[in-house]
């Protein structure tokens, strides 16, 4: 039969300490007397003597039974003046060393100790260094996938700022102020849309000849486009006093907007600067709200019962004129529209004469005033009137009106800007952060590698030295610890 010294011995790494004990190697109770050893090394280590291979030895971290038997062997170095004629040592700490080795000796606690550091190592500290790199990598591309949102979103709100900018008309660098002055373009504003909508009196007038025409001479009393009529006879300084009141008020006090912007000039500067908030709240929505084109009304004056029999002076609110005051302006729009309604009618009728125009009567002949006026001239007539509406309409005059008839309201304007100046150095920050992380994290990654390449080799060594100590049990037999271990040992 084959010679069992021929045979090598396998041992499961996983079930090491369990094989030992099973063989009465190692005692059941080799735990509870290796406490006794390892109160020994923790002194026996404060006195140790500079020596560059102890340095490396007490790297590995936690010293077992082949630690001190190479102790023991630099100790012969180091220690061998300390001999005395009787070829013993005198030294207290090879003494020390001496006798941690005989105890580790002992019913074999040392081979026990260290084959359960070998499966510990292999089980639990190997994975979880494994792990922690794994998730340093994760760490790295998140980070990496999360500075390059935070970097286009910055980018994104920088555009958005931008073309809020374009918007209002200003260049934002002082936006309170800027804001302000264009709100005091307002008069030669409204002064123009005043005179636009003068040259429509021809079309209002066409409008009133249609309906007399068509109510054969008895139209309905109500009064056709009512504010429109006012601003042909009056322009733009009809105030919504005359509106009201059906007269001229002896005097106007308007609200002194001057006033008003020397009072913001101060404030200006300490306010704009830029806050970067450190709540860091990104979920900001996209567009300020230009609401629908409906004007927030504000009233500034709220009770003027009496004030008219008194003095006939227009103030406040009735101070204003008809396209400046929210209210009027928005009746003003609804002419507007009503015109159009009524234009486009006529054109389309017009156009698509003679199939089954519902007011004229076979060979009826229609006022000289109506026939006169073309397809072409209420199409024009349109035009201007949508023109007019769409300048009235534009996102940019309805803030610049709140703003003539609210102080308050530049208030809000410029917050809602500036939290949209501010998103881009937020989002920058956020990237910064994201940067120094995946930095953090690459540390982290080179500093777990070494560690693990560090517990690899000392575990390959220790792996080694089990194998030797059982074999010498074997009489020199091969011992291969395998399983796991294999995997576990793979260096990164």
């Amino acid at each position: 039969s084959m010679d069992d010294s021929d045979i090598p011995i396998d041992i499961h790494s996983g079930k090491l300490l369990d094989w030992l004990v099973s063989r009465r190697h190692v005692t059941k109770d080799w735990q509870k007397k290796v406490v006794d050893v390892r109160e020994k090394i923790k002194h026996a280590i404060l006195d140790m003597p500079e020596n560059e291979r102890i340095v490396e030895l007490l790297k590995g971290g936690y010293i077992n039974y082949f630690h001190a038997v190479q102790i023991i062997d630099i100790l012969k170095e180091t220690e061998k003046d300390s001999k005395n004629f009787l070829g013993f040592y005198s030294s207290q700490r090879m003494k020390d060393w001496q006798e941690i080795e005989s105890l580790y000796k002992r019913d074999s606690i040392g081979l026990g100790e260290a084959s359960q550091l070998l499966q510990r190592v292999v089980q639990y500290e190997i994975p979880a260094l494994r792990r922690t790199m794994q998730k340093a990598d994760q760490g790295i591309l998140d980070g990496a996938k999360k500075e390059k949102e935070y970097l286009k979103q910055a980018a994104d709100a920088k555009k958005n700022y931008e073309k809020e900018l374009s918007r209002m008309g200003i260049a934002g660098r002082l936006l309170r102020s800027e804001l302000l002055s264009l709100a005091s373009e307002l008069p030669s504003f409204i002064e123009s849309i005043a005179l636009l909508i003068q040259k429509l009196a021809p079309a209002k007038e066409y409008y009133e000849e249609f309906r007399n025409y068509v109510h054969n001479g008895s139209a309905p009393s109500v009064s056709l486009l009512p504010l429109l009529s006012l601003i042909f006879s009056h322009g733009s300084a009809v105030t919504v006093y005359e509106r009201k009141y059906g007269k001229t008020p002896t005097r106007v006090d308007k609200p002194n907007f001057d006033l008003l912007l020397k009072a913001d000039q101060g404030t200006e500067a300490a306010a704009d600067e830029i806050d970067f908030g450190d709540d860091l709240d990104l979920d900001v929505g996209g567009e300020i709200d230009f609401g629908d084109g409906g004007d927030v009304v504000i009233d500034v004056i709220a009770d003027d019962t009496g004030l008219v029999a008194v003095d006939g002076v227009a103030r406040g609110d009735e101070a204003l004129g008809l396209i400046e005051n929210g209210e009027t302006r928005r009746e003003v729009k609804e002419e507007l529209e009503e015109l159009i309604a009524f234009l486009s009618a006529r054109a389309l009728d017009e156009e698509t004469e003679g199939s089954a125009d519902i007011f004229i009567l076979g060979s009826e002949v229609r006022p000289e005033k109506i026939r006169s006026i073309t397809v072409s001239q209420l199409k024009e007539w349109n035009a201007q009137t949508s023109s007019i509406l769409s300048e009235l309409n534009n996102p940019q005059k309805i803030h610049l009106f709140k703003i003539r008839t609210s102080p308050q309201y530049v208030e809000t304007l410029v917050e809602e800007l500036m939290g949209k100046r501010d998103l881009e150095g937020r989002y920058e920050k956020m990237a910064k952060l994201m940067e120094e992380k995946q930095k953090k994290e690459q540390e982290n990654l080179r500093e777990t590698r070494n560690q693990l390449n560090l517990t690899i080799d000392n575990t390959k060594r220790l792996k080694k030295e089990v194998e030797a100590e059982i074999s010498k049990k074997y009489k020199g037999r091969q011992v291969n610890i395998m399983g796991g271990i294999h995997q576990a040992l793979v260096p990164v």
